[in-house]
């Protein structure tokens, strides 16, 4: 049946079937239907691949370290979501005295996303943000990485188990790292006990100095790090401005202090070099991910063995810290390092200094050579100036070195930092701007080819010789993709690979062209406020073009058209809103004609929703997930009327959506439910025509498919959410921290709005209409495959990954949603009930 069906979506044309053979051919249509799928994926995977490729390169040489290192060992302290503005405001008076007169401080310039696992991976690897993380989630790193842990002699590890476990799953067997239970960051349960995450990672460093210390009194190459939860835990649920932020970041300056003497005691070499730092900031109202200045600035301080004790500020990028520690304790740099080594930071030792920052240099350059090698192949061909520069400051260095020259090659080593740095940045760009051509080309094949698939040009009007000589063309070009990248020794297959589909969805497409685009569209998947200006240009349609409308389609229109012009991401939930749509909801339900128990129970669902919301009830462990799991029963209590069933899906659906908003979700989705309901019959009523013909008319209904869906993920702004959201948002089903869970209940309830759409289709949706949206979404993708790019924050990155994969997926989500929302249309309980009655009857 599917297959019919899919069979169906594209047999569109009837007229002149002597005139275009190829269209009613059936093994043509499953080879087109074949094609679709395999170039959307390509396109798709392309896409995602060029912009979220591990930059992680395996098996780069490793720099040795230097000897006569200034410590022996070193204690990295990690405050997890210390923002350095309450820092500086509320400076705890130990580390204030440290800042004054024993250290040198400053900010840790993070980048964006500003979360737990990328801060931390920058501060221990010199290793921004691994893009191809996005897909994997918030608590692992996709590819093993090389940090100063793994090069460092032995580290031991105290903290979170989100994070301590990024460096010791894949290690040499030198990091020994140990976690309290997931179950203690709960945002709930901590209000009583404040300082248990951090209390117990400082415990365990004083029992192990305690019990396993001697056996390491004398060795050098030792890391300790600390990582310290509370007030990142703190902060997501009592906001970093508030008391018990400030308490437990003066609890951290006594324990520090107390370990630092406890150390230089045990120790007694003066050798313990010590680091206090910040994974991330955090925004007024908790939250983190993006880039403001709350989120990206962090306190640095630095002190003891190896340490300048100017006390003068110095700012930093947090990538910065990780040649830092390997230069402190004379430990190799991990090899994927992008940090520069801040001389001012390290005591004057001019001929160690130069050694050191000569070291940097080597290793960036390895980074620089590797790339060059995977942009643009191993043959001397391809040898770039660059490359070459570098290699000749790195001589020049070692001469000045040799030659007791100190200075003169600390100045140059600093300045051949920069172009190192700017030479691995255009080598990672050079292999990404290859693929987007290739990616753009194919893209533009594959709309031209079904561009004539909808206007029914036969290949046979097409002159010989015009075919013949694109056919010569794409064949040469096949043949130098070939040799041009087999030549290289299979260093870009991925780049062959994508170069041969650009290739053949060209010659499929055999012309140039002009390709329509949806401006609105476009715009609105970049600028919300545009999908208004579209939203108001369907009303006008709907009044113009319709015989009959109903005053409610066109005043709910205009409501739907306000929503894009309201604040994305609300930074405090506004429990008045959603607690005004739920009183409207049962005003509604009380007016409604039906059954007076089943009006009784709804109403009693609404109201216990209610308590919910308002914790009058908590409603965690049972009560919210009941209301979750019964949505279908209720649903299906409804008869199948197509009115009554849509009524029956906005009222089942609206409790789980109310316990998961934070503003005024629940009242577009009413509004949705309110146009929808009017929409179909005023479609039906207007479209008398009982062909398959791709016309206007199916052109029209595809834009309407597809900004109502488009306003489903935008209207509230809740795709963002995704990328960064805050734990409050489902705080009614759970308080542990588990994205997987949480982002689970995120992406329900962005589907129930689409809910509404798939039921909307079995009325309005013709199969040609299918095939009208496959144009419009592809056209829309092609621009939007610019957007997607691997910087800047969660929120950034997931918004601009959910425009495209949205304009590219759209006809799938639509099909989808049509089938998946069947058993919602079309099923009943009194049918159920009616069978099983006959069952007994029977027997």
């Amino acid at each position: 049946m599917l297959k019919f069906r899919l069979f169906n979506i594209f047999k569109y044309i009837h007229r002149n079937k002597s005139g275009y053979p190829y269209a009613y051919n059936k093994n043509s249509t499953y080879l087109f239907v074949l094609w679709t799928l395999i170039i959307h994926f390509v396109f798709l995977w392309g896409v995602l691949d060029i912009n979220f490729h591990s930059p992680i390169i395996q098996g780069l040489p490793v720099v040795p370290g230097l000897k006569n290192a200034p410590a022996k060992r070193l204690i990295l302290l990690v405050a997890d979501g210390l923002r350095y503005r309450t820092f500086r405001e509320n400076i705890p008076p130990y580390l204030k005295n440290i800042t004054q007169y024993k250290g040198v401080w400053g900010i840790s310039h993070t980048r964006v996303p500003t979360e737990s696992r990328p801060g931390n991976v920058a501060i221990a690897a010199g290793l921004y943000e691994d893009p191809s993380a996005i897909f994997k989630g918030w608590k692992e790193n996709p590819i093993d990485f090389d940090s100063v842990f793994n090069q460092s002699r032995s580290t031991w590890a105290w903290g979170s188990p989100d994070i301590i476990p990024l460096f010791t799953k894949s290690n040499k067997g030198n990091v020994y790292g140990e976690s309290y239970p997931s179950e203690w960051q709960d945002f709930d349960r901590l209000q009583n006990d404040i300082l248990r995450l951090d209390s117990w990672v400082f415990d365990k460093y004083l029992k192990w100095l305690e019990k396993k210390s001697y056996t390491m009194k004398h060795m050098d190459g030792i890391i300790f790090f600390l990582h310290l939860l509370g007030c990142d835990t703190i902060g997501h649920s009592h906001k970093p401005q508030s008391r018990k932020y400030i308490e437990n970041m003066n609890y951290i300056d006594q324990r520090i202090e107390e370990i630092v003497q406890k150390t230089e005691q045990f120790f007694d070499d003066r050798s313990t070099a010590y680091i206090f730092t910040a994974d991330h900031g955090m925004t007024d109202w908790g939250s983190h991910g993006s880039g403001s200045t709350d989120e990206t600035e962090t306190p640095l301080i630095a002190w003891g063995a190896g340490v300048s004790s100017t006390g003068i500020r110095y700012d930093v990028d947090q990538a910065d810290i990780t040649p830092l520690i390997s230069t402190l304790i004379g430990r190799p740099i991990p090899t994927n390092n992008e940090g520069v080594l801040r001389k001012h930071y390290l005591e004057n030792n001019d001929t160690y200094n130069a050694q050191a920052l000569l070291n940097n240099l080597k290793q960036l350059s390895y980074q620089v050579t590797e790339n060059r090698i995977l942009s643009c192949g191993i043959s001397d061909d391809f040898m770039d100036w660059r490359e070459l520069t570098l290699n000749k400051h790195i001589w020049e260095i070692n001469e000045y070195i040799k030659n007791g020259k100190m200075i003169e090659g600390i100045t140059e080593a600093e300045e051949a930092i920069k172009l190192a740095k700017e030479y691995l940045y255009y080598f990672k760009q050079y292999q990404r701007n290859y693929f987007l051509m290739y990616m753009t080309f194919m893209w533009s094949g594959w709309i031209i080819f079904l561009f004539l698939k909808i206007v029914g040009i036969p290949r046979k009007k097409i002159k010989p010789s015009l075919l013949l000589l694109v056919d010569i063309i794409f064949l040469s070009s096949l043949i130098v993709l070939i040799i041009r990248y087999t030549g290289n020794s299979g260093y870009n297959l991925r780049q062959l690979s994508y170069g041969l589909f650009t290739v053949i969805s060209l010659w499929l497409a055999e012309i140039g062209g002009t390709i329509f685009l949806l401006f609105i569209m476009f715009m609105g998947l970049t600028y919300r406020a545009a999908l208004s200006v579209g939203m108001l240009f369907i009303v006008v349609m709907q009044k113009v073009i319709f015989n009959k409308t109903h005053n409610m389609l066109l005043w709910s229109g205009l409501a739907l058209a306000m929503y894009p012009l309201l604040p994305i991401v609300e930074p405090y939930p506004r429990i008045y809103i959603v607690s005004i749509s739920i009183c409207i909801m049962i005003y509604k339900i009380a007016l409604r004609h039906q059954l007076k128990y089943k009006k009784i129970i709804e109403i009693v669902r609404l109201i216990i929703t209610g308590l919910v919301y308002l914790k009058l009830i908590d409603g965690r462990y049972w009560i919210s997930w009941i209301i979750l799991a019964s949505a279908p029963l209720f649903i299906w209590t409804y008869t199948v009327n197509p009115k009554d069933r849509i009524e029956g899906i906005t009222i089942g659906l609206f409790c789980p959506l109310s316990l998961l908003s934070a503003s005024y979700e629940p009242f577009f989705f009413l509004t949705l439910a309110m146009h929808l309901l009017h929409w179909p019959l005023s479609i039906k009523d207007c479209d008398k025509t009982t062909d398959n013909i791709l016309s206007i008319t199916d052109f029209t209904k595809a834009s309407f498919f597809m900004l109502y869906t488009l306003l489903c993920f935008f209207g509230t702004g809740n795709m963002a959410s995704i990328s960064s959201f805050d734990p409050v948002w489902t705080q009614h089903f759970i308080t542990v921290f588990s994205p997987f869970v949480m982002s689970s209940l995120i992406l329900f309830k962005l589907s129930i709005p689409l809910i509404l759409i798939g039921c909307a289709s079995h009325i309005l949706g013709s199969r040609t209409a299918f095939l009208a949206v496959l144009f419009l979404g592809d056209c829309l993708s092609l621009p939007l495959m610019y957007y997607v790019n691997p910087y800047g924050s969660w929120l950034e990155i997931g918004s601009a990954i959910s425009r495209f994969t949205i304009a590219i997926t759209l006809p799938c989500i639509l099909l989808i949603l049509h089938y998946f929302s069947y058993p919602l249309m079309k099923f009943n309980l009194n049918q159920f009930e009616h069978l099983l009655s006959e069952k007994k009857h029977i027997v």
